[in-house]
């Protein structure tokens, strides 16, 4: 009997405690994992997906490259399945998944109402 290959996937890999921005479009963990994020905007939900792929880190970004940066500077996991914005928007994971060591995450802006 022929052994099955080994799993290749996984539906609910950890999430990341916090990630926060270090350069443009690179957010770190608190693992120093890299996270490339991709924004989505969809019958007007914003929707993050995030990647983490291991990339050459450049330097991180000053507070004056920060001011005009349109995603949250960091996340803050939140009971819920949700992350906490460094703005206090909270965002929604959608799915995360890791597959053939590719690890996908999709967050969705939550509208202010449904947490007030």
């Amino acid at each position: 009997m022929a052994e099955s290959p080994p799993e290749q996937s996984e539906l609910s890999p950890e999430n990341p405690e916090r990630l926060w921005l270090w350069e443009r479009n690179v957010y770190l963990d608190e693992r120093r994992r890299s996270w490339l994020p991709a924004v989505v905007k969809n019958n007007g939900k914003i929707q993050v997906l995030l990647r983490q792929k291991s990339i050459p880190l450049g330097p991180a970004m000053t507070p004056k490259e920060l001011e005009a940066y349109e995603l949250p500077l960091m996340w803050q996991l939140y009971p819920g399945k949700k992350y906490r914005g460094s703005d206090s928007i909270l965002w929604e994971i959608v799915y995360h998944i890791k597959f053939n060591d590719v690890e996908d995450m999709l967050l969705e802006q939550m509208e202010t109402k449904e947490y007030h």
